[in-house]
């Protein structure tokens, strides 16, 4: 009987916190809406800048390690199993390293200066959603304080026109809700936000810092081991 009990009763409670949530919504007018939408933005941000963030798919182990070991490409006297590996792995580090022993530059001033230019931009794709994030953290606070203005302006009217009647306590009661409402979903939205926005750009600085690390590293050996010159 109890095993019987135990799931309406859950799908009661879920039903009654889905009504809840609904009402809460319905009061808050268009502004809700549209803050509703800034939400389900925010989360899709948040989603797409976890998934191209990942350290471990953007900088994999197994590609800084061949990075490292360059003195044993050099001991054999020959790279290109190396730059074969780099040109069919696939990740960001690997397209950045396979740009710096590609042998393309004569200088190692060169090759840094190049795959500092391209790692800046492949950086900027990365970016990808944080920008709308941001804007996200600015646009949901300032929907929050239009609903509550909003939710003002009807109190008052609710009072009356001043022509004799007394004000009507439950418009008043109605409209004091929406424009707590509107306060509390916008920063629902704007709080979660900030915080996301915060520690992926965080993320993204590290990945940056690290990726500059082994970068410099590979020229820095690569101009050390072998010998590269201009094709006449």
């Amino acid at each position: 009987m109890t095993g019987c009990t135990l799931p309406i009763l859950l799908a009661q409670e879920a039903q009654g916190g889905f009504s809840i949530l609904w009402d809460f919504l319905k009061t808050g007018g268009f502004v809700m809406g549209l803050l509703v939408l800034c939400s389900v933005v925010a989360v899709a941000c948040m989603i797409i800048a976890a998934m191209q963030l990942r350290e471990q798919a953007l900088l994999p182990r197994e590609v800084s390690d061949r990075l490292h070991s360059l003195a044993d490409y050099a001991a054999k006297g020959d790279i290109s199993p190396l730059q074969h590996f780099l040109a069919h792995e696939g990740s960001l580090l690997a397209r950045m390293g396979a740009l710096a022993v590609s042998g393309t530059y004569t200088s190692k001033q060169e090759c840094t200066d190049a795959v500092a230019s391209k790692a800046k931009l492949e950086i900027h794709k990365l970016e990808t959603g944080l920008p709308v994030l941001e804007v996200m953290v600015t646009i949901a606070p300032l929907l929050g304080l239009l609903g509550t203005t909003i939710g003002l302006v009807g109190m008052f009217t609710a009072y009356g026109d001043g022509s004799g009647g007394g004000p009507d306590t439950m418009e008043v009661a109605k409209e004091i809700g929406v424009a707590l409402k509107c306060t509390i979903a916008g920063l629902f939205v704007a709080v979660p936000s900030v915080v996301a926005h915060v520690l992926f750009m965080r993320k993204l600085d590290s990945i940056a810092v690290k990726m500059e690390g082994v970068l410099q590293e590979t020229i820095h050996s690569f101009y050390h081991y072998f010998e590269v010159s201009r094709p006449s």
